[in-house]
């Protein structure tokens, strides 16, 4: 069942037609000469009513569109499609019409229709007649005219008096009819008024009250006729009366039209002031200065400092983007929008100039760490909470490249089975400048007094409790002395838990700089922790994911104090190279773990399988492959990094399509093979000749295996080839008369190919 409900009517409500909802599905046979002249109109207590499909005559009756006569009046109609009837309700009337049938009832009384209703282009048209009798309306046939005039009960009653004092303001900066807000004084006498439009011209046009009456609900704002003066704010999907969005950058002025209820005259306004939206755009922040202020080697190291807003009404935050200086002319307000939440640093406005020293987790605009050697430029931007498009970047900052005194690539391990400190050794690699840095300090820190090991604390050890190491050379590869001590002046011992620290020692004590802790060692005798060996890696697949990637290796020799292993892939574009104390950093969700059943393993990764940046495994990344051998009992915690493997760039690899349409002539002794080239030529290195004994039967890796001396080949050039084959066949004897032979034509793959070639059908069988 079809339901209209009607809401809002013009001048002359009591009338509502609508009543006698006909939907009369008429085959529109008849068509009356009269169609062929101008349009009929309807003129409502001397009002225009607009309307997409005018009214017809047929057999001398005038029939009116149903749902421009709705729209006028208030009424409500039900449409039942399986009795195909239409019931209309007004107050305390009841009207039903049945499709086809000229009888219809009004209270449950008979009334007989001259003309039944009936559709015409989507419209349904029921008579007009019918109307004056239903309602006791006079309805009025002007055919000179041609025009249809109703008279409500009663005539025209009062004018209603036009509102006053219409302003437009601009209260917002979304772009659309958000910004708009129309304000005006309320008609004198509000009885006789039903309600309000509001109504937006552009300027330079203007509106009476004829034309102003007929335009489209959906191209006007309703306002009620109740409470005080209004401050009316327009919505996104406002447009003006020609139909069009409300925009920025267009003047526009505004009419307020008075709806007089029943039968009482409406009154248009005088137009408002003209008003042009405007976005008021956000500054942008300026005097953006980087500094260098820490040795961490992350986003500690970087402090970011910028003049705030003379006006900040309209900022909600600042957000500071680190990119890398080679593609900081690349950045824009587009790409600022873009970055993810993750990757810059959001600042709250206070009223003073802002200075922001970075975390140690802050990254730039690209996902990475910040970290030192790499040069970055800094850009900030005002947030508009209200409208991005109204953000504007600051010029990028000066170029800055972090230095660091403090080392990088530090990992301890237990190498020896002495009991003292000569069981443990101590590497790292030297900051790039150490122009500063007069020599290094290992410290070993039993962890059962220290829960955490500072600077300050460092600075007061004594000489006697620690080793001091040159600065000469890149990197540190130290073995401690059976005479080392701990911090407290303890021997180094199997059995104790120890961390170590490494000390940048400067000129001064203020400018000494503390490594992080290295990971928890515990030396121990019999050391039985093992890297595994013959560790490759292949591409098996094409799904475009882990399921490509093959890993094979060895076990270690002794698996005792082995828990299991854990695959670690990683991206060769962020790691130069990879430490065990890194690999025993990295999320489980970003490794695949293994057991130590069997003695090697052979694992292929599957679909979901993640690098150590948690990034989906796919085609064209080149990878490198660790594995880490992790401990269990004593010795948990002494976990083994594999060596790397070689680099892996997963490829999509397509199969090889082989020719067709292969025949042969023979000239002589000689034999010419003819074929179509393949239709991708892309992964195939050479087209090969062979000829087969008739009786020998033959497949691709018969053919793939023919030596070279027993075919002849030629390199694809983008034509069908012609061929002379060899003169002895595939099995290396010369072709003779009067035997027998088949020619194939083998496609050979090179290294893109899945398969290693792909063979032709064979010829019939021919001889010399």
């Amino acid at each position: 069942m079809e339901l209209f409900i009607i809401q809002e009517g013009e001048l002359v409500k009591k009338l509502w037609i609508s009543i006698l909802a006909g939907l009369l599905v008429f085959p529109m046979l008849l068509q009356s000469p009269a169609q062929a002249d101008a349009p009929i109109k309807i003129v409502i207590d001397g009002v225009p009513l607009p309307t997409d499909q005018p009214p017809i005559s047929v057999r001398g009756r005038t029939l009116v569109p149903l749902r421009a006569i709705f729209e006028a009046f208030d009424a409500t109609t039900t449409w039942d499609k399986q009795t195909k009837t239409v019931t209309a309700t007004k107050e305390d009337t009841t009207i039903v019409l049945k499709l086809g049938s000229t009888l219809a009832t009004i209270n449950n009384k008979p009334v007989i229709l001259d003309v039944p209703g009936q559709s015409l282009k989507g419209r349904t048209l029921v008579p007009t007649r019918f109307v004056s009798e239903a309602l006791g309306q006079e309805v009025v046939w002007n055919s000179k005219a041609r025009t249809v005039s109703i008279t409500t009960s009663g005539g025209k009653g009062g004018s209603v008096s036009p509102a006053s004092n219409v302003v437009l303001q601009d209260v917002s900066d979304s772009g659309d009819g958000r910004d708009l807000q129309v304000s005006f004084v309320r008609a004198a006498d509000e009885s006789i008024v039903d309600h309000y439009r509001v109504l937006i011209v552009k300027a330079g046009n203007t509106l009476n009250l004829s034309s102003a009456q007929q335009i489209a609900p959906s191209n006007y704002s309703t306002v009620l006729s109740i409470g005080a003066n209004p401050a009316f704010k327009l919505n996104a999907g406002s447009r003006d009366i020609s139909g069009e969005l409300i925009k920025v950058n267009q003047p526009y002025i505004a009419y307020v039209l008075a709806v007089g209820k029943g039968n009482n005259t409406s009154a248009l306004s005088n137009s408002s002031a003209t008003l042009t939206l405007v976005n008021n755009i956000v500054s942008a922040p300026t005097n953006i200065q980087v500094n260098d202020v820490g040795d961490n080697g992350d986003g500690r190291d970087l402090s970011v400092s910028f003049n705030k807003l003379p006006d900040e009404s309209k900022v909600n935050s600042y957000r500071i983007f680190v990119v890398k200086a080679a593609n900081y002319t690349n950045f824009n307000v587009a790409a600022a929008n873009a970055v993810s939440s993750s990757n810059y640093t959001q600042v709250s406005k206070t009223g003073n100039n802002l200075s922001q020293v970075l975390a140690s987790g802050s990254r730039d605009i690209d996902g990475a760490l910040i970290k030192s050697g790499v040069s970055y430029r800094v850009f900030v931007m005002a947030v508009d909470s209200r409208n991005a498009s109204n953000q504007v970047l600051s010029p990028a900052s000066s170029a800055i490249t972090l230095s660091t005194t403090g080392i990088s690539s530090f990992i301890v391990s237990d190498v020896n089975d002495y009991g003292d400190g000569r069981d443990m050794k101590v590497s790292f690699v030297h900051p790039t400048a150490e122009a500063n840095i007069n020599q290094y300090r290992i410290m070993v820190v039993p962890t059962a007094y220290y829960s955490g090991f500072s600077v300050s604390e460092a600075n007061n050890v004594s000489n006697s409790n620690y080793t001091a190491v040159s600065t000469s050379g890149s990197s540190t590869n130290q073995i401690l002395t059976s005479s080392t001590r701990d911090v407290r002046g303890n021997l180094i011992k199997n059995g104790t838990g120890y961390q170590v620290y490494v000390l940048s020692v400067g000129s001064n004590s203020s400018a000494n700089v503390l490594s992080s802790a290295s990971s928890v060692i515990t030396l121990l005798t019999d050391f039985s922790m093992g890297a595994v060996s013959n560790l490759t890696v292949s591409d098996v697949s094409d799904n475009g994911d882990g399921r490509d990637m093959k890993v094979s290796f060895t076990h270690a020799v002794d698996e005792r104090y082995i828990s299991k292993y854990l695959i670690m892939v990683v991206p060769t574009s962020y790691y130069s190279n990879f430490s065990v104390s890194e690999a025993n950093r990295i999320s489980s969700s970003n490794y695949t773990a293994v057991s130590t059943s069997e003695n090697s393993t052979s694992q292929i990764l599957n679909s979901s399988s993640r690098d150590v940046r948690g990034n989906w495994i796919k085609e064209g990344t080149t990878y490198k492959v660790y594995v880490l051998s992790v401990g269990s009992g004593n010795y948990s915690g002494s976990n083994v990094l594999s060596q790397a493997s070689s680099d892996i760039t997963l490829s999509s690899k397509t199969p090889v399509v082989s020719v067709t349409n292969v025949t042969y002539q023979v000239n002589d002794s000689r034999i010419l093979a003819r074929f179509t080239k393949s239709s991708n030529e892309t992964n195939i290195s050479e087209y090969r000749v062979l000829v087969v004994p008739a009786k020998q039967g033959f497949g691709l890796g018969d053919a793939i295996g023919v030596t070279a001396s027993s075919y002849n080949s030629i390199i694809p050039n983008g034509t069908n080839p012609v061929i002379t084959a060899s003169t002895i066949d595939v099995n290396g004897s010369p072709i003779i008369k009067g035997k027998k032979y088949k020619l194939y034509i083998l496609a050979v793959a090179n290294n893109k190919g899945t398969q290693n070639g792909g063979l032709s059908d064979s010829t019939e069988e021919f001889e010399l």
